[in-house]
């Protein structure tokens, strides 16, 4: 009797130490993630060109307020990254909810520094109204792409950036805005939901995403029970090759459920290069999840 009530007092003791890990610690444990690619149609006089990727930041919830966002600015800009881009969901409702100043979100954005600059987009938790994350973003002078292109030129070298709306929210026709921009130069595109990837044409160089937190409460071997996506694990994060078309799905910063289990809020440096014979993938392998996924996919709003 003895030695079972202090095995179900050790079992409590390891529960409850794991809720205070998954709810307290690990959602402030800002990691950065770094990953070397080798890509197709890339330029090697480009190669070692350095991406930092910001995405779900959530502002206002549980884990994010404006300290902390500094803290997340002043990071990223030590690792001196070319180009950074950020991936969405600044999340509106929170914001207006928190009553942070939008000023001074607009401020610490504007902080964020890189010779090439600083592209975002919007996700799906930015138009609840729309004009609040549009607006912060404007007044910290980072450009915004919705459905459009722009280019940079490092070394003297084009590289072709494509942003698209949230797929939650509009019917998107990615095939037909990237083939009226495809060429034979570096392209990478922009999607908050990483579910656009396989309409993406393989003229691409890289798909750039975020959205699904990484599942959030993540248990290796077995999976994640929640990931915002219809494709389960296959995009839950990191890198993806599908019949030689590469996507980068970052696990983001904040938390709707208030937990992270072995999936840190992370930074993401990307540092690009062109793919040879020997450094070639074509596919990357699909990891099962045991957990049932209970995500449905929403109605597109417009």
């Amino acid at each position: 009797m003895k030695k079972l009530l202090l095995l179900i007092l050790i079992i409590l003791v390891g529960a409850i130490s794991f809720l205070i890990y998954a709810k307290f610690l690990e959602p402030n444990r800002l990691v950065i993630s770094r990953a070397e690619l080798f890509l197709p149609n890339w330029n090697d006089d480009l190669n070692g060109f350095k991406i930092g990727l910001i995405s779900d930041i959530h502002i206002g919830t549980g884990n994010i307020d404006l300290k902390k966002l500094d803290k997340i600015v002043e990071k990223m800009n030590s690792q001196n990254p070319d180009l950074i881009i950020l991936l969405g969901d600044f999340d509106a409702k929170y914001i207006k909810l928190s009553k942070i100043p939008q000023k001074y979100i607009s401020q610490s954005l504007a902080k964020l520094k890189a010779p090439y600059g600083v592209i975002s987009i919007l996700g799906n938790h930015d138009y609840n109204p729309p004009e609040i994350v549009k607006n912060i973003l404007q007044n910290a002078n980072i450009k915004i792409l919705e459905d459009t292109n722009t280019f940079i030129y490092p070394e003297n070298k084009k590289i072709q950036i494509i942003g698209f709306k949230d797929m939650w929210h509009y019917k998107l026709n990615p095939e037909k805005i990237i083939r009226n921009n495809c060429s034979n130069i570096p392209t990478i595109i922009l999607s908050h939901n990483p579910d656009i990837f396989p309409k993406i044409p393989p003229c691409t160089t890289l798909t750039l995403s975020g959205h699904t937190h990484g599942g959030e409460i993540y248990v290796p071997i077995f999976g994640a029970p929640f990931i915002p996506s219809k494709f389960n694990l296959k995009y839950r994060k990191n890198y993806v090759v599908e019949n030689n078309k590469h996507l980068y799905v970052s696990g983001g910063i904040g938390t709707l459920s208030g937990f992270r289990t072995f999936n840190p809020p992370e930074i993401v440096i990307l540092t690009l290069n062109q793919q040879t014979k020997k450094n070639k993938i074509t596919n990357t392998p699909i990891k099962k999840n045991f957990f049932k996924n209970h995500f449905k996919v929403p109605a597109i709003i417009k």
